[in-house]
């Protein structure tokens, strides 16, 4: 029986464009016998349950072995607004994915996880809490000094939590135009047959956006319908940049941390770094 492949993210790394391929990919995936819960569906039965006590949880769908299992939800690993910590990213992220393949009887996975560079992946983090929480300045959004960002930690746990499971990495700077070269490596289908969506990318928050943000939220104004008007009144395009709170300074820091991750994760014997662009 092949792996299950338990598919953790990260956020804002195309998780939700693949997806919404997989979603419109349904035919494909009865057809070579992958078993794949709706995005929504899962959350309701599963995650949130998982992610507050208090909640019911749901039976655990029974083992099928004629069937090959996709589990695909960014939120296991934590919410956006529980990412960013002075302990790291996702500080819990390997205890909680370690507790639902318990709860959904995962027997050695195979692990996927993708990566954004920390200068992109920072403020489009941020900009996605902003859309679930209060109002805060990206600084203090930003509880992870900056020269101990690292991806490594994460999957350091992720490989102890599951000491005979393989983990293939993959970028999201080369995954646009490759999504469903990706599903099809992954999940042993022909890349003909898959859909790759009609999915439009959700608005993006200009610098101009948090501006009027800030400004508000110093003046003690700021309310949720202020901060969806906002992004309504100033959306990201050509002629307003998106958010991007960076000095040249910061910014050279970030790249050369996320090269030097990507250099030694890709020696470690348990990981594989797929290029999307070569498949």
């Amino acid at each position: 029986m092949r792996p299950a492949v338990y598919w953790l993210g990260v956020h804002k790394t195309g998780t939700t464009f693949l997806q919404a391929c997989l979603e419109a990919s349904r035919e494909a995936l009865m057809r070579h016998d992958v078993r794949y819960e709706a995005l929504e569906d899962f959350r309701r039965t599963h995650t949130r349950p998982l992610l507050n006590e208090t909640e019911v949880l749901h039976p655990a769908p029974p083992s099928d072995p004629e069937h090959r299992q996709l589990i695909f939800d960014e939120n296991i690993l934590g919410l956006v607004q529980n990412v960013v910590t002075p302990l790291g990213l996702y500080p819990e992220g390997a205890w909680r994915a370690d507790e639902m393949a318990d709860r959904l009887d995962l027997e050695d996975p195979h692990l996927v996880l993708g990566l954004r560079s920390f200068a992109g992946f920072l403020p489009s983090l941020y900009c996605e809490a902003l859309k679930a929480t209060p109002f805060q300045p990206f600084r203090s959004f930003l509880r992870t000094p900056l020269g101990t960002l690292s991806w490594q930690p994460l999957i350091t746990h992720l490989l102890a939590a599951f000491p005979h499971s393989h983990l293939t990495l993959y970028t999201a700077e080369a995954l646009r135009g490759h999504e469903t070269s990706l599903l099809s490596h992954l999940l042993d289908i022909p890349k003909k047959e898959l859909v790759r969506a009609d999915h439009s990318e959700r608005p993006g928050f200009s610098q101009r956006a948090i501006e009027e943000m800030v400004h508000a939220y110093e003046a003690g104004r700021l309310t949720t319908s202020e901060v969806k008007r906002f992004v309504r009144t100033y959306p990201k395009s050509s002629e307003m940049p998106g958010f991007d709170p960076w000095t040249a300074e910061e910014r050279a820091q970030l790249d050369a941390l996320y090269a030097k991750d990507l250099k030694v994760l890709s020696e470690w014997s348990r990981v594989t770094l797929l290029d999307p662009t070569d498949l």
